[in-house]
């Protein structure tokens, strides 16, 4: 003869519905959690752009005051260095339009590292002019 264990009645564990509802909750805080991570690394990103744009914009400004122009201006005449290792920064750092009294510095993301994929596409622009006066744009895709 077979004898069966049955547990008692109060011993009984977590029924369907409790997990659910624990599960239910787990879902809604990691829906509000989520954004506010990915929110929070976008703006990491784009800080890191602005640093470099700030200290290439610096480094313009040195070379105007030098030759009273910046015709001719080029990331290696200012000795503006991006980090070169591919997982150091996510930013391609370059000029675009140059006037003798204007110049523009664009930080275009990049998403090569995939840790930089918030960003992909993502544009700022600092424009500098010969009064030392700067203005900046940024621009998601």
């Amino acid at each position: 003869m077979m004898k069966y264990f049955w547990k008692k009645r109060g011993e009984r564990g977590f029924t369907l519905i409790e997990l659910v509802v624990v599960l239910a909750i787990l879902g809604i805080l990691i829906a509000l959690a989520v954004p506010r991570y990915l929110g929070a690394r976008r703006n990491a990103f784009v800080a890191e752009g602005d640093n470099l744009l700030q200290e290439l914009k610096t480094m313009s400004w040195a070379y105007y005051q030098q030759y009273s122009t910046f015709t001719g201006i080029t990331l290696a005449a200012v000795g503006f260095q991006a980090p070169d290792d591919a997982t150091a920064s996510c930013w391609d750092i370059a000029y675009g339009a140059i006037t003798p009294t204007t110049v523009a510095m664009i930080g275009t993301g990049d998403s090569t590292p995939v840790k930089c994929t918030p960003i992909d596409g993502t544009t700022i622009t600092v424009t500098l002019n010969g009064g030392g006066a700067s203005t900046r744009s940024l621009v998601f895709p």
